[in-house]
């Protein structure tokens, strides 16, 4: 793990990823909502790329808590923002779910379809 100069580099890092992977998560969330699937894997890759460094400066974090002043509210913070991440999360997963879904009901009626024609030759 790197060091930083200060604590407060440290937690401002923190935060700049925070919102990064806040913006990724609403572009996700926007990309299904319209259905742009081709780069959906790139920018879900990137996401997962910020939450691994994120995860290793929050450890970095909490090794030296003490000697950070706020802690307190910079975890409280830091929560606020993961669960709204969690939250658009959930959005993202039952959004796909209904397009899923509706995708498997139009192949279910192609396969009926098809079903028929084949019987009707």
């Amino acid at each position: 793990m790197r060091r930083f100069n200060s604590n407060t580099q440290l937690v401002q890092l923190i935060f700049d990823k925070l919102r990064e992977i806040l913006d990724l998560t609403l572009l996700i969330r926007e990309m299904i909502l319209k259905e742009e699937l081709a780069t959906l894997p790139d920018y879900l890759s990137r996401r997962e790329q910020r939450i691994e460094e994120i995860f290793e400066f929050l450890n970095e974090l909490k090794k030296i808590n003490s000697e950070t002043v706020g802690f307190q509210q910079i975890q409280s913070e830091i929560k606020v923002i993961l669960d709204k991440v969690l939250k658009i999360d959930a959005e993202n997963t039952d959004n796909i779910r209904e397009k899923m879904k509706k995708i498997s009901e139009e192949l279910n009626r192609l396969v009926e379809r098809r079903k028929i024609l084949n019987y009707l030759r």
